[in-house]
């Protein structure tokens, strides 16, 4: 069998993906969804960042704009999206092509709608593999077989001959899994991978992934909202809301010292082994409409901590070593003012005495 392996290496400072004030925009008949606003990290080579945030804070989005395939009446409207080296946002379809399925794949969030229902599930693998790695059709679908096989299908050969609609969700969601990582990819990016399966199959995928990630350096960009997944597999953390970057740091710090009033609900809100409560904790309200988007924070309709500085937008402020965190209060998580009724010229000079990212 033909090796496959990665055709693109990290940059010098060893930083695989770098994205730079991404801003996705659609333009609609009630205005303008800016569905990814200014959004910017960096994945290492070999590393694994987590995307968190609620259904409609952007993740999805962020991850089709890294694959350049949003549609109308989508599209990028500013920033920089940065592989090894080459910018994404300005490469031709030609040379997109080639990358994706190559040097990044990607598994999407429904299989149902992401497999060819006319095509077996083993030809489709196939046809990637064939496509990228340049073998015999005969070759392709070994490879295909052996990685149904690696993601924990039972009779891999039979059910690479077998049609999407003849198998469960689960093992659908495996199939996709199959198909991203056949080529071996430089950048794995994983929309809700372990949807629909059970913990035992989930547990495996995450250590293929793993071990993938570490046998060939692959960098992993996941996205999910089991927080549990995030802490197995990840690194470094962003966390999303209404289109932004909220916080970001590695994962010890997320999970132990948290500073964003959002990235604190979330966590409060998983039960926990061992604990007593009568309820469990939740974030008030929902989402804002991105067509209806509040002044000053996005989430100060639901945060607990909400002052009169909240109407004025915060900065990605650096709280500590290493953490970013897109809100007003100071690094103790106290308020930058003298009481609640503190008028904003206070809060903003002591907010000013921060470190803020350019």
């Amino acid at each position: 069998m033909t090796s496959l392996t990665p055709t693109l290496s990290a940059s010098s400072n060893g930083t695989l993906l770098e994205v730079k004030n991404l801003r996705t925009h659609f333009r609609t008949r009630d205005g303008v969804v800016k569905a990814v606003d200014g959004v910017s990290f960096s994945i290492p080579d070999g590393k694994t960042l987590g995307v968190v945030g609620e259904s409609g804070c952007g993740k999805s989005i962020t991850a089709l704009s890294i694959m350049r395939l949003i549609e109308r009446p989508g599209r990028i409207v500013e920033g920089e999206i940065s592989l090894s080296g080459k910018n994404l946002v300005t490469a031709t379809d030609e040379e997109i092509r080639d990358i994706r399925g190559n040097a990044i794949s990607m598994i999407f969030q429904e299989p149902m709608t992401s497999l060819n229902p006319v095509f077996t599930c083993g030809d489709q693998i196939a046809e990637t593999v064939a496509l990228h790695a340049h073998v015999s059709d005969k070759e392709a679908m070994e490879r295909a077989i052996e990685m149904l096989d690696a993601v924990g299908i039972p009779d891999a050969r039979r059910r690479a001959s077998e049609y999407p609609h003849q198998l469960s969700g689960g093992m659908r969601q495996r199939v996709m899994i199959a198909m991203a990582l056949s080529t071996n990819p430089s950048l794995l990016i994983a929309d809700e991978p372990t949807t629909a399966l059970d913990v035992t199959i989930q547990a495996q995928i995450l250590e293929l992934m793993k071990a993938l990630r570490d046998r060939n350096k692959m960098a992993i960009m996941l996205i999910t909202h089991d927080l549990g997944v995030v802490a197995e597999m990840a690194d470094e953390i962003v966390v999303m809301y209404a289109g932004k970057v909220v916080e970001k740091s590695d994962a010890i710090t997320v999970y132990e010292r948290p500073h964003h009033p959002y990235s604190k609900g979330l966590l409060a809100s998983i039960p926990r082994l061992g604990e007593h409560r009568k309820r469990l904790e939740v974030i008030s309200g929902v989402v804002p409409n991105p067509l209806n988007l509040p002044e000053g924070c996005l989430f100060k309709r639901r945060c607990p901590y909400a002052m009169p500085i909240c109407d004025t937008a915060p900065p990605l402020q650096q709280v500590a070593p290493n953490q970013l965190s897109r809100c007003w209060l100071t690094p103790d998580g106290s308020a930058p003012a003298v009481g609640p009724d503190a008028s904003g010229d206070i809060a903003l000079d002591a907010a000013a005495k921060l470190s803020v990212e350019s």
